[in-house]
This record gives structure tokens, C-alpha cells and sequence, in this order.
């Protein structure tokens, strides 16, 4: 008899890696399926033992997982992601079937299910947030500290109820995952490219159980991590002004900007398991999560206006600029240096427990969440008046900018000091939650599980903010006499030949964050100097003091939900067997602001009540041995943020050809207009009817090939939208705001497989290699309510979007290239003529954004069973995003230029995996 063994990463982890989600603990084992999988590996196997181990077992507890689950469920488990280090659970949800990923900053900031944002996040089952929102980051959550990514794409009554998108759950590892004492740990360097740093990670677990009286047992686990990037993103743009000239239309200003900074995340989780008898357990855990952000952004704003025009190019047939030379513009130079400081601490505590008394099993979970998020930005405004004539060249294809010369540029003295704009602003949230859940084995056949379950919540939310701006330029202030230090930035688009002009004199982040005091002062030293009747200066309120909060950004908002719900699982035969059940949420809301009409403040209160009914029902038949089809019937509804629920709003003074009543001194009455903003208390959640069909093969070991279809048919989801009106009290308005729609429909389909290739007909040295590849569809449309650009579209969905893994992995070497890729998005739609909305006979412009392919490469070798070594390569192709505009101001013809571009940073790890 042969052994083969596949390498091991952390041995430790065998166990965890195939331990059942936490939402789904309660659920039995299939005798049935079980039964098929060992037939298949024996089949496979024949004279061989095999133990599956790393990346194999991993994919094998995914698809298992998979299969065994009532939900439509797709996970990634914790020996993938201890093998393959992504450094945020972000990252680790792009290797998931159906969800897409957004970058910036070096990592991945937004996380989409099937193409949308809508989901709830919990943690071990339960709820968490931040701050005043109603998700987590998952960037937030360092991959090492997580036992498992679960993505419920379907729901039962005996989650929390899930978004529009379904529910995201992390789980996090305890002590009575592993065997005995365990100490594992790890350690690795990260270079950005672009930002040209090193950063240290490092994680650390230790966790062990003791024994004690009859079948007792405790057990204590803790588990460390810090995680830290500094980034370089680098961005060339168009204004989104389309200006009109004699020698052809063009944006009228173009820029560089550069995001870079520092972020660094530490975390620590804790559980004690303690198990009083083999039927009765209690558990104690805890989680806090940093996030500490120095953003050090910067910009340099060329303008095109006023100057003359040569070398022009005109795209053929229009009177759009493709490329020329402008000499001599006609405004200065403008340039920002921002210095923001951002601190998030959230913790959550929880205990629970749980008894099995005959049929009856009884768990009963009460957690405290709070977190609380502060932020800081200061920037630094310039001039730059050059000594000399310059000129820039540009063209439509990519918005760069070039100067033959420069004077001056290397002289703070040429830079002048146009203002400095602070902001500062504090989030909170809190919540208590308490959960009771029973289950009751019938013994009938046909209904073997009945569950009932309560859940209440009470939440607590609160935002200030207030910003200001002093505004000095008319005193010709040299930049060189501020207390701070200047020095050149440095230059983005590193391996690109992008982008001739790239580096300027800025502020530093550490001067201006240090000086702060001295900037101030030296402010209000020069404000006499500035005309005292100048009300846009900025010098009336300034102080030494921080930034007081403006009451129109200022709410507090307090939430509390009562849910219940009842479940019954059914089963006729051996391959017939579903989920049918009902969760009833009542919500009962109270959002405090204060809204600004004509500089008058009025405090505003705005209470809700409403109860939501999401009845569930799901059937799986096991038609053939290895296949199954599930379907799947739900409604599920999202809230709306606390921020969209603000009822504070600003309506400013009337603007345009008005006389002095504030009316409109032409025919029309929107040439004098109002415009304004803010929230709505008014916001409903919003429904979805949701239905869901899979078709599912399994087959060897951990193989698997599936199809799915499904439709959210949604009534009342919130998009901003900008609204023209006559008020009879104040006249022409155009205000900005969240709505419900009308109605929408998202249909669409995804496909995946994943396997490697151990089949008995594959020649041996292809067995050592697998694959994953997984495609989504799209098909937006928002039914009832206004055509957007010629098709009813909802922003930032993607029609199509795939995923392509490949994996190798033998003799203790395992390595994974991931590409995934997805297509255009609707990003932003400004209209201004709503009686047209559809033809477009006014004022509007749009944007949709083109991410590009995205190329990774994972890499380890194990030593030994306690030693790997493992490097990372992220952002291998660095093809930028874009993003268009298309625009027809003031009735021109349509106009498409490149907005801007986003080179963003690529990741060079390499590190050490060790346990005891």
C-alpha cells in the first residue's frame, strides 16, 4: 500500500478546516451524501491511502461545506487562507465564486455579493458594525485571525436577516478547534512598488485545552495580529467640464493626483470554551479591531482656459480636441497637500451557551458591540505662479499634461498660500444583542427538525462634523512663510512612461500635522489684514481651537428590533429534503438633526415604525449520486444607513439672474434656483422577492461543477438623486437626496467549477494541478421610474464578471495564480433637466467606470510540518482603472473623454509560517 501525502501547512488546521459553519451548526449530518463522498474517494483511490492536506483539503471543505448547506453557501476556510496569506479578508472574498472586489490603496476596499453592496455582516452569527454603519469593513478583519469566510447568497429564517445581497459571516477560530496546545505564527515583509516601502506583519495564536472531573473540558485561545501598508495610488484626470473655444471643445482643466499614506490594523480575538458535560457548553469571547489611516494626499490642478491654442487635433468629424499645445493659460496653478489622520476601535464581547436535553437543544448568545471612528484632515492650498510661458500638451486617450520648462518649480517662495482647510469629525455606534434559539427533533420522517428563535437589539448611533476654510491668497503670501516644511513629493507611475510631470514641492504630512498650532495661529495673525466686509475669507470664526461641529451634519439615532421566527425541516425519502420558515422583524426608529432654510436653523425629529415579514422556503433533490438541484424562495429587505436617514438639510441662498425678491428676473424660474442637500428621514427599507436555482455536480475529491440562476425583484432601493422643483414658499429648488425608487429587477446567472485534476485517466505529473473558474452575469433594470443613458441601470453593477484560478501544489511547494476581471459600471449621473429626463434635451453628464484585469500570484514551501516559508505578488499586469465621462452641458452635442485613470499599488510579500 502507497501513502501520499499532499503538502501541509499547519496540521493543526485539518480539523477546523472541515468544522461547519456557525449559522449552520445546528443542522444534521446527510448520511446520504456522506455515503457518496467516501464511494467516490474509495473509487478514486482503489489501492491507495491518501491524506488530503493544504490546498486540496481546503478546496474539499469549501465544496463540502457547499454541499451539506441548506443556504446557497460559498466559503473559504481557514487552511486556504492560513496557506495563502491574504492580509485582509477582503482580499481572501475575491477567490470566492460571485463576488467582485474594488482596489485602492493597496488593497481591497469594497466588497460586492453577485455585483452588489447590499449584504449584513456578522461575526461568529452574530451582527457587527462600525461605528455608524451598518457593515463592517472587511478589510478591517486581518485573514490570519478568521477561521473561515462564509457568503450566504441565500437565507433561512434562523440567520439574521441578511441585504438585498444575502449575508456575509466571519468566523473566527476557538479553542476547542484544535487537538491540544498550539502556538502557530507568522511573520512576513510587504513592499509596495509604487510607495517603494517595507512594512512588518506578524500573527500570532496560542491556544490549549484542559480536561477536568467527568468529561469536562475548558479551553483558552488568543490570538494576535498587526497588520501595516503604506500605498501610492496615482491619478491623471480630466475636469468633468466639457469647455467650449474656437478651436474646439476639451476639459478645461487637468490633473495629478496622488493618494499615499500608511495604514496599519491591529487585532486581537480571545474565546474560553468550557464544556461541563458532553450536553451542556458555555463560551466567553471577545474581539477588537483598529484601524489607525495617515493619508497624505496631494493634487496639482492645471488649467487650459485663457490660453492660446496650437498643434490642435481634432478627433475626426467633431470638434473635440484630441491633442494640442496651450501656452500662457489663464489661471494660476493650483495645488492641495491634505494631511488626514483616521482612528476606528471596535469591540465586541459576547457569551453564550448551549444544552442538548434529549430532542432538545437549547443556545442562547447576548453580545456588546461599540465602535467609534475619529478623523482629522488638514490640507494646505497653493498657487503656482510660474516666471516664465509654458505649454501643456494632452490628449483624450490618456489625460496627461507635460512642460517643456517650468521656472521656478525647486523656489517655495514661488508657491503662494492660498488657504488651509480643516476638517474634523466623530462616528459612534453601540448595540446590545440578545438571541434565544430552540431546536426539536420530532421524530417524523417527513418533519424531523422544528426550531423556533427570538432576537432583540437596541442600537445607538451618532455623527458630528464640521469643517472650515481660511482663505488668504489676496495677501500674496509666499509659501515659504508658513512654519512648515516642503519637500517633493514622491513621483507615482513607477514602470509606466505616463505622465511626463510628476513631482512638485508639497508640504510634508509630518510638518503640518505637528505644526498645527503655528498654522493656526500664524492665520489668525494675518486675518486683520484681510478686508473685514470679505465674508467668504473664513477669518470671522477662526480660532486656535478645533473644528466645532456644524449642526446640519450633526445626528444622533436610536434603533430598536425585535425579531422572531419559526422553521421547519422537511424530508419525503432519502433525496428530498428542505428548509421552510418565516421571520417576523419589528423596527422601531428615532433620527434627531437640525436642517438650515435661509441661515435659519431648526432642530427636526423624525420617528419610524414598521414591521417586516421574510418568509423563506428551499427544497434540495438528490436526483443522481453526486447531483443535486436546489430551489430556493425568499424575501429579504435592507435598511436604509443612519446617515441617509438624517433629516438634517441645508438650502442655500437663490443663485443666477435673480432680483431681490429671489425670484427669477427671466421666463424661467429655474435661472434662479435654490440648490441644497442632505438626508431623508423618510427612507423606507427597501424588499426584494428573491428566487434562486442551482444545479450542482459533485465528484472526486473536492470537485465540484455548478450553475445557478436567479432574480431579485426589489421595490423602493435608495439612489441619490438630484431634483428640480417649484416650492410655493421658496420657488425654484434643486436638491439632492436619497429616495426609494419605484421598482427594480436584477436577473442573472453564475457559473463555477473547481477541482483538481487526481482523476485516474489524468496522466500522474497533471494530478499535482487544479482550477477554479467561476462567471457571473448581470442584467439590471429599474422598472418603474426615470431611463438612465438609454438603459435602465443601477449604479455600480457589472454585467459580466469571472474569476480563473490556478493552483499547483506537490512535494511541499504550492503555488496560486488568480486573474478576475469585471466589466463596465454605471459610477454617476448628474441631470438637470427632470421634465427630460430621458431624452436629455438639457444639462447632464454621466460617468461609468472600466476596471482592468487583475493578475495574483501566491506562492509556499513547507519545510517541515511545523516550518513554511511563502511570498505573495499582487497587481502583477498594473493595467489602471478608468473611468469616462460623457457629457451634453447646455444643450452641446455629446462629448466622451477619459475622466481619469487609477494606477494602482502592486504588493511584494515574503514570510515565515511556524507552530509548535
Amino acid at each position: 500500500m502507497r501513502i501520499r501525502t499532499f503538502a501541509l501547512a499547519s496540521a493543526s488546521f485539518t480539523a477546523l478546516a472541515v468544522a461547519a459553519p456557525a449559522a449552520a451548526q445546528q443542522q444534521p449530518a446527510d448520511p446520504a451524501v456522506e455515503q457518496t463522498a467516501e464511494e467516490s474517494d474509495a473509487a478514486a483511490a482503489e489501492d491507495e491511502t491518501i491524506v488530503v492536506t493544504g490546498l486540496r483539503r481546503s478546496l474539499q471543505s469549501a465544496v463540502n461545506l457547499k454541499r451539506n448547506s441548506e443556504q446557497q453557501i460559498d466559503a473559504i476556510v481557514a487552511e486556504d487562507i492560513g496557506k495563502l496569506p491574504d492580509i485582509a479578508v477582503s482580499e481572501t472574498a475575491a477567490r470566492i465564486p460571485g463576488l467582485q472586489v474594488t482596489r485602492r490603496g493597496g488593497e481591497a476596499d469594497t466588497v460586492l455579493v453577485r455585483g452588489l453592496p447590499d449584504f449584513a455582516t456578522t461575526y461568529n452569527g452574530r451582527e457587527i458594525f462600525t461605528a455608524e454603519t451598518r457593515v463592517v469593513a472587511l478589510q478591517d478583519f486581518p485573514s490570519a485571525n478568521i477561521a473561515a469566510l462564509e457568503v450566504f447568497k441565500t437565507t433561512t429564517a434562523n440567520l439574521v436577516e441578511a441585504g438585498l445581497a444575502g449575508e456575509v459571516n466571519v468566523r473566527s477560530r476557538r479553542p476547542f478547534d484544535f487537538q491540544g496546545f498550539e502556538v502557530a505564527g507568522s511573520a512576513w515583509g510587504l513592499y509596495t512598488k509604487q510607495a517603494g516601502k517595507w512594512n512588518p506583519n506578524v500573527n500570532l495564536l496560542v491556544s490549549n485545552r484542559w480536561g477536568f472531573g467527568d468529561g469536562g473540558e475548558i479551553g483558552v485561545l488568543l490570538n494576535y495580529s498587526r497588520t501595516e501598508l503604506d500605498y501610492l495610488d496615482s491619478e491623471p484626470s480630466n475636469t468633468d467640464f466639457i469647455a467650449p473655444g474656437p478651436a474646439g471643445r476639451f476639459p478645461d482643466i487637468q490633473r495629478l493626483y496622488y493618494r499615499s499614506g500608511n495604514r496599519v490594523r491591529p487585532s486581537i480575538n480571545g474565546a474560553i470554551q468550557l464544556k461541563v458535560s458532553p450536553d451542556v457548553q458555555f463560551y466567553v469571547e471577545g474581539l477588537w479591531q483598529g484601524f489607525r489611516n495617515k493619508i497624505s494626499d496631494r493634487q496639482w490642478e492645471q488649467p487650459l482656459y485663457g490660453g492660446t491654442l496650437s498643434n490642435v487635433v481634432l478627433r475626426p468629424g467633431t470638434d473635440l480636441l484630441s491633442s494640442g499645445t496651450v501656452t500662457n493659460p489663464g489661471g494660476d496653478i493650483f495645488s492641495f497637500q491634505g494631511a488626514t489622520y483616521n482612528k476606528t476601535d471596535t469591540y465586541q464581547f459576547a457569551a453564550g451557551g448551549s444544552a442538548d436535553l434529549g430532542r432538545l437543544r437549547l443556545t442562547a448568545d447576548v453580545a456588546r458591540t461599540r465602535s467609534t471612528f475619529r478623523g482629522s484632515t488638514e490640507s494646505v492650498d497653493t498657487v503656482f505662479r510660474p516666471t516664465g510661458t509654458f505649454s501643456v500638451n494632452f490628449n483624450n486617450e490618456v489625460p496627461e499634461f507635460s512642460y517643456g520648462a517650468l521656472p521656478g518649480l525647486d523656489n517655495v517662495a514661488n508657491y503662494r498660500f492660498r488657504g488651509l482647510y480643516e476638517e474634523d469629525q466623530k462616528s459612534q455606534g453601540d448595540d446590545w444583542q440578545f438571541r434565544a434559539d430552540a431546536q426539536y427533533e420530532t421524530g417524523f420522517d417527513f418533519l424531523p427538525t422544528l426550531e423556533a428563535g427570538a432576537r432583540y437589539t437596541t442600537r445607538d448611533a451618532a455623527r458630528r462634523f464640521g469643517n472650515r476654510y481660511a482663505f488668504l491668497l489676496p495677501l500674496d503670501i509666499p509659501a515659504s512663510a508658513l512654519p512648515i516644511d516642503y519637500a517633493f513629493n514622491r513621483p507615482g507611475f513607477r514602470g509606466t512612461d505616463v505622465q511626463g510631470f510628476r513631482s512638485w514641492l508639497t508640504p510634508t504630512y509630518g510638518s503640518v500635522r505637528d505644526s498645527l498650532g503655528e498654522l493656526r495661529q500664524f492665520i489668525i495673525s494675518r486675518c486683520p489684514s484681510i478686508l473685514p466686509g470679505d465674508p467668504g475669507n473664513g477669518c470671522a470664526s477662526y480660532t486656535l481651537d478645533p473644528v466645532a461641529a456644524d449642526p446640519r451634519s450633526r445626528y444622533t439615532a436610536s434603533e430598536d428590533t425585535l425579531a422572531g421566527y419559526v422553521q421547519g425541516r422537511f424530508a419525503f425519502g432519502e433525496n428530498l429534503d428542505g428548509v421552510i420558515g418565516l421571520r417576523a422583524v419589528r423596527t422601531e426608529s428615532q433620527v434627531q438633526g437640525t436642517s438650515r432654510i435661509n441661515n435659519v436653523f431648526t432642530p427636526v425629529d423624525v420617528g419610524n415604525k414598521y414591521t417586516d415579514w421574510l418568509p423563506n422556503a428551499s427544497v434540495r433533490w438528490r436526483f443522481l449520486p453526486g447531483a443535486q438541484l436546489r430551489l430556493s424562495a425568499t424575501q429579504t429587505r435592507t435598511k436604509p444607513t443612519f446617515g441617509d436617514l438624517n433629516p438634517a438639510s441645508d438650502t442655500g441662498a437663490p443663485t443666477g439672474q435673480c432680483n431681490a425678491a429671489g425670484q427669477s428676473t427671466t421666463s424661467n424660474p429655474f435661472d434662479c434656483v435654490r440648490r441644497g442637500g442632505g438626508g431623508n428621514p423618510f427612507l423606507q427599507p427597501f424588499n426584494s422577492n428573491n428566487y434562486d436555482a442551482s444545479l450542482e455536480y459533485y465528484f472526486g475529491r473536492g470537485g465540484l461543477v455548478a450553475a445557478a440562476v436567479f432574480r431579485r425583484d426589489l421595490k423602493g432601493f435608495f439612489q441619490n438623486q438630484t431634483l428640480r422643483y417649484i416650492d410655493p414658499n421658496l420657488g425654484a429648488l434643486e436638491l439632492t437626496a436619497p429616495i426609494n425608487t419605484n421598482a427594480a429587477q436584477i436577473d442573472g446567472a453564475e457559473v463555477q467549477f473547481s477541482s483538481f485534476f487526481d482523476w485516474g485517466f489524468v496522466p500522474g505529473f497533471l494530478r499535482n494541478f487544479g482550477a477554479q473558474a467561476n462567471l457571473t452575469y448581470l442584467d439590471t433594470e429599474i422598472t418603474d421610474g426615470n431611463t438612465i443613458i438609454g438603459q435602465r441601470a443601477i449604479y455600480g453593477v457589472s454585467k459580466w464578471t469571472y474569476n480563473l484560478v490556478g493552483m499547483y501544489e506537490n512535494a511541499g511547494f504550492s503555488a496560486r495564480v488568480s486573474y478576475n476581471k469585471r466589466g463596465k459600471f454605471l459610477g454617476f449621473i448628474d441631470i438637470r433637466d427632470n421634465n427630460n429626463p430621458a431624452n436629455f434635451g438639457g444639462d447632464y453628464y454621466y460617468q461609468y467606470g472600466k476596471p482592468s484585469g487583475r493578475l495574483d500570484l501566491s506562492a509556499s514551501y513547507t519545510i517541515n510540518d511545523r516550518l513554511t516559508v511563502f511570498g505573495d505578488w499582487t497587481n502583477i499586469l498594473e493595467k489602471p482603472y478608468r473611468e469616462y465621462l460623457s457629457s451634453a452641458r447646455n444643450g452641446a452635442a455629446r462629448a466622451d473623454y477619459i475622466r481619469f485613470l487609477r494606477y494602482d499599488e502592486t504588493t511584494f510579500s515574503l514570510g515565515i509560517r511556524a507552530r509548535l
